[in-house]
């Protein structure tokens, strides 16, 4: 696993890129298909940062956001933030069929 390059978390799925654009606004992109991200923008203010689940981006350029949490506190975004990163790389790897992920269904 990668290890983060934020103080917040350790370390994040193997197969997603964390992108720093500064230290209020982080995304991490899953490598097979980019247009899959989780977003955690806190440039809005201290204890008002919110995290936004992205699953894809339609031929408009539109970004297809399932429901952004808000007015979390730095702590609260970031352990957001990895809580949906695990959980859509386990989706991810459980619907690609990777043995990692498909121990039940054996």
């Amino acid at each position: 696993m990668p290890e983060s390059e934020t103080e917040e978390i350790d370390y994040y799925p193997s197969g997603w890129d964390e992108e720093i654009h500064d230290e209020y606004y982080v995304e991490w992109v899953y490598q097979e298909d980019p247009t899959i991200f989780i977003r955690l923008d806190g440039t809005m203010g201290e204890g008002e940062y919110t995290v936004t689940p992205i699953t894809g981006v339609n031929t408009d350029g539109e970004e297809y956001v399932t429901k952004p949490i808000s007015g979390l506190s730095r702590e609260e975004a970031f352990e957001t933030a990895a809580t949906l990163i695990y959980a859509v790389n386990g989706t991810m790897g459980r619907l690609n069929q990777e043995s990692d992920f498909t121990g039940d269904m054996e």
